[in-house]
């Protein structure tokens, strides 16, 4: 075998080599420059604008960009520090948000400290700039509900010190970045509806709405937008704090609205009565919303509380599960009656008024021949009463009509429970003897407030 060995002498050459080696090799590796970070922003708050407390406001557009002297870059900004402007105090403003231009997504927020006027918004991820494109974000606001009404509130991002980077980089904001001002109203109210279920094919249905400001601005205007499912037949009234305040307010309607312009503003609840026509359909949970007026500030959504507080169903509230002839001969002598037992079954937990009407009765044979209900000189042949009850009651029974009227039997029922009526007709004397006499019959549950 045949050894090769490297004197001693080249053995130091060699080291020699290559370690300069290994130093060109280092000094040929990529140097990466020190960032510059510029911020640029411009306001989103129009100028002379007002903003309502409890919502949450835009005032500023940030935009980073990142340069160097040789190369690529790329700066991770990790914190923002956002000023309350025009004096405005802690208690304005609860948290500032910070998310990305054209994305809803939140990248970072701050809770506000009570012993500043400045939010420290930490980036928990990091926004990152590179030095090919920019990055922009918005600045938003949330306002306190109890903020002070006509302050005056801006936002400013005041210096580069506002703008933490992850590493040494340069930052530079020309100059401070500041929104117009806004001035803040407290413009809110609650809204109820009663009652919360009412009856298909109900005409003249009474609803009764409830508005009550709970801001430090009064109400100028409401506007109670009645939905599908629903038609406006009339106002019943309008009271404010209790009083029919038919002389203080001016009322102009359609279909689908009701306009309440008061002639001063209002701080006391507003209760609205008016009547609509029902569906033939159910319609489920409809929401009866209303918009409202106040201080510099218009169309502002009221606040159902609790949830859905303000949404009507309408259902068949009573069905009939069973009829039975009681007594089906009758002597045709004007005081002799049929009998029919109606057991009905009930779908909600309301209180009101039950109703029933009927159609004149008809003979099929021929000639044809008919039973009216009552006479114009008001006698009045079909009655409908209590199962528990008798005739002589005028609290357990009604006339019957061809027509439901303003007339019935109140009652609170519950859902699934059920009851029975009883309707007699008395057989007018000079009535055709037949067995083929028949009607037709409608119940209605008019749901009270």
């Amino acid at each position: 075998m045949n050894n090769l060995y490297i004197p001693s002498c080249h053995k130091d050459i060699l080291m020699r080599a290559l370690i300069a080696v290994f130093a060109l090799v280092l000094l040929a590796g990529p140097v990466f420059a020190v960032g510059n970070v510029t911020v640029t922003g411009a306001g989103l708050m129009p100028n002379s604008n007002f903003t309502n407390s409890n919502t949450s406001a835009v005032f500023l557009n940030l935009t980073f960009s990142v340069t160097t002297e040789t190369g690529s870059r790329i700066v991770n900004i990790t914190q923002l520090n956002i000023s309350l402007g025009n004096g405005s105090t802690t208690g304005n403003v609860s948290a500032v948000e910070l998310y990305l231009y054209n994305d809803s997504t939140v990248i970072g927020s701050a809770i506000m400290n009570l012993n500043s006027t400045a939010f420290n918004v930490s980036i928990p991820n990091t926004l990152v700039v590179n030095s090919s494109s920019n990055a922009s974000i918005i600045v938003r606001f949330n306002i306190t509900f109890n903020a002070t009404t006509r302050q005056l509130i801006s936002a400013i991002l005041g210096s580069a010190a506002d703008v933490l980077v992850n590493d040494a980089s340069n930052v530079t904001v020309a100059s401070a970045i500041l929104s117009n001002a806004t001035q803040l109203q407290n413009i809110h109210a609650n809204v109820t509806v009663e009652p919360k279920f009412v009856d298909t094919n109900a005409i003249n249905q009474t609803i009764v709405y409830f508005i009550t400001p709970t801001g430090k601005d009064g109400l100028n205007r409401t506007v109670v937008w009645i939905p599908s499912g629903y038609n406006l037949t009339n106002i019943s009234t309008v009271e404010v704090d209790g009083s029919n305040s038919t002389g203080g307010v001016t009322i102009t309607t359609a279909s689908n609205y009701i306009n309440v312009t008061m002639t001063s503003a209002t701080a006391q609840k507003i209760k609205i009565s008016f009547n609509v026509n029902t569906s033939a359909t159910r319609v489920s949970s409809a929401a009866f919303s209303a918009y409202i007026d106040g201080g510099n500030l218009t169309n502002i959504s009221s606040e159902p509380i609790p949830a859905g507080s303000a949404n009507v169903t309408t259902q068949q509230l009573i069905n009939v599960s069973n009829v039975a002839l009681a007594k089906g001969a009758a002597i045709v002598n004007g005081t002799d009656y049929w009998e029919f037992n109606f057991t009905v079954n009930f779908t909600a937990n309301v209180t009101g008024t039950i109703q029933f009407k009927l159609t004149n009765w008809t003979d099929a044979s021929s000639p044809p021949d008919t039973i009216n209900l009552n006479t114009t000189g008001g006698v009045y042949y079909a009655s409908l009463r209590n199962n528990s009850a008798n005739f002589s009651d005028p609290n357990a029974k009604f006339n019957v009509t061809n027509v439901y009227g303003d007339i019935g039997i109140n009652r609170t029922v519950t859902d699934g429970s059920s009851a029975t009526f009883i309707l007699r007709m008395i057989i007018p004397a000079g009535s055709a003897v037949s067995s083929t006499w028949a009607a037709t019959y409608n119940w209605l549950f008019r749901t009270l407030y």
